[in-house]
């Protein structure tokens, strides 16, 4: 008589078989490990022919939606493919460990291609392979790479991390370069370099460990002349560039500036001109090191100056002799990046920002005062943007209630008009979430709100015969003053300031224009009495007032 007992399964998935006079033979694949693995590759694959029909019908892309389709879909298919094979190896080892106990008998694979049940296997086998699974894991690993180079990729899928450098690239002039080509570039080893660094961005990210802000990223870029001069060729740059710098006062009528001015841009081949101006420092022969004490690259003690001979003069700022080992710190061969370091990534400070908006009539210049209520009300810290944006709207619109009722009530819009006009300036250059606005990464392209070209052109780095690197306005500026009789004519001469500068004729622009309210001389001086006594006017301004 048989046994009424079932026979129990055990952890591989096999039954024992009920009388050791009775071996049982068992398939490899017939356990749960690699059904899940079949299911998921089933599922896997439903999902990205889901996905592919989706897109096509849509046609718009989503950053989530796309992480999902290009990244995590092929991953679940890859998935369970992997754990098919897994789980057969699973069972094999465990056959092996109990085939004596259980008297199991087990076959590996047997290939005999005159059996013609074999060679149906082996063509489905193909058939699926070469049809279904290479197609899928080629094209989305070939979509997943290029979704993983795209600024969607870098600028909105870690949406809170990276919203600060995503907008203002989308408001800057390299709008349309992505974010791979000056960020990685070309070529194999850049491109295994930027993934290492970005699981770890990613791992960062997921356990919230990130920085706030960013580090800045220019130590980490490869050399300009392998992405930026792909399109930019500073060597054939050459000769002056007319440049209006417009500002407006902060006085009841905003009122308006322009400097004029070449800039001697200059370049640095000498079959199209002198070697002269601003891209002499990316000279074809030569070079220029310099040494950063700060990760911000802002203080430079000591600069290296080698010519075409292989002479060397190095010019020092911290008082030490010129052959005493250099200071400890980065050091770099100067490129465009070491001047133009914020090319894709403005962040506008409220100055700036309300010049661009005023002179464009985002914002009605005609308003009183707008141009200070504007900077004042954007200098204030705010929790987040819908802060902001209450704050903004509350002090703009009780200013004008308060204190212009004609233009309350006759010019509301003009009005509504500033408010939005300075919610977007706070939204594209204030990310409190991030701890970023125009002070974070100081830009080193001009010097007028941050150090810049200060940094080396102070007049305090001498070499050792004395002599200081070039610091007077004329080594990279002609100021083109107009005429007081005919304003439409100008003339060559000396920048002339708004306002008497006195005594203080050195100081650097950025000392008094921090790109916030302007810094006036009772900002230094507590006790201003004694210019009161003087009866000079020159040093008030309307923004005093």
């Amino acid at each position: 008589m048989s046994d009424p007992t079932p026979p129990t399964s055990n952890s591989a998935g096999t039954t024992p078989p009920p009388s050791a006079d009775a071996p049982e033979t068992v398939n490899l694949y017939a356990n749960p490990v690699s059904f899940v693995g079949f299911c998921l590759v089933g599922i896997g694959l439903l999902l990205i022919l889901t996905f592919a029909l989706f897109s096509g019908v849509v046609g718009s892309s989503n950053p989530y939606l796309d992480i999902i389709g290009f990244m995590i879909l092929p991953g679940i298919f890859i998935t369970g493919l992997a754990i098919v094979p897994l789980g057969m190896l699973l069972k094999l080892i465990w056959l092996r460990r109990q085939a004596q106990t259980y008297q199991i008998t087990y076959r590996l694979p047997h290939l005999d291609l005159n059996n013609r049940r074999t060679r149906g296997w082996i063509v489905a086998f193909l058939a699926f392979s070469f049809f279904v699974v290479l197609p899928v894991i080629a094209v989305t690993s070939y979509e997943g790479f290029h979704y993983t180079e795209s600024t969607e990729f870098c600028g909105s899928a870690c949406h809170s991390v990276m919203e600060p450098q995503g907008t203002a690239h989308a408001n800057s002039p390299h709008a349309r370069v992505t974010c791979a080509e000056c960020h990685i570039g070309s070529g194999a080893d850049w491109f295994v370099k930027s993934k290492i660094s970005g699981m770890r961005q990613v791992f960062a990210v997921w356990l919230d460990t990130y920085s706030r802000p960013i580090p800045p990223a220019i130590t980490e870029l490869r050399p300009a002349r392998d992405t930026c001069e792909e399109c930019h060729w500073p060597e054939k740059f050459y000769g002056s560039r007319l440049q209006e710098v417009i500002h407006y006062a902060p006085d009841e009528e905003n009122t308006r500036r322009v400097v004029r001015m070449l800039l001697k841009v200059g370049g640095a081949d000498h079959s199209i001109g002198r070697v002269e101006g601003i891209h002499m420092h990316m000279m074809k022969s030569g070079s220029i090191e310099y040494v950063a004490t700060d990760e911000m690259l802002q203080e430079i003690p000591w600069v290296r100056y080698t010519n075409d001979d292989g002479n060397v003069r190095i010019f020092r700022s911290d008082g030490l002799p010129h052959d005493a080992p250099r200071p400890d710190g980065i050091l770099r061969a100067i490129d465009c990046m070491d001047c133009h370091n914020r090319g894709a990534h403005h962040f506008r400070s409220p100055q700036t920002a309300l010049n661009l908006a005023l002179d464009a009539e985002h914002i009605s210049p005609t308003l009183p005062y707008i141009k200070r209520e504007g900077v004042r009300i954007l200098l204030n810290e705010y929790a987040d943007v819908t802060a902001a944006d209450e704050a903004i709207a509350e002090h703009i619109t009780a200013f004008y209630r308060d204190n212009y009722a004609d233009i309350w009530a006759d010019r509301r819009s003009d009005v509504d008009q500033a408010v939005a006009g300075l919610q977007t300036i706070y939204r594209r250059n204030f990310f409190p979430e991030m701890k970023v606005d125009w002070r974070t990464y100081p830009e080193n392209i001009g010097h007028l709100e941050s150090s810049g070209c200060f940094r080396c052109h102070d007049g305090l780095h001498f070499d050792a015969a004395g002599v200081p690197i070039s610091s007077t306005c004329e080594t990279c500026h002609t100021f083109l003053n107009p005429l007081p009789d005919n304003p439409n004519t100008f003339e060559v001469g000396e920048f002339q300031h708004s306002m008497s500068l006195a005594m203080h004729p050195q100081l650097r622009c950025d000392e008094c224009h921090s790109g916030g309210e302007l810094k006036l001389c009772r900002d230094c001086h507590a006790n201003m009495d004694w210019l009161e006594k003087r009866g000079e006017g020159r040093f008030r301004t309307p923004a005093s007032e």
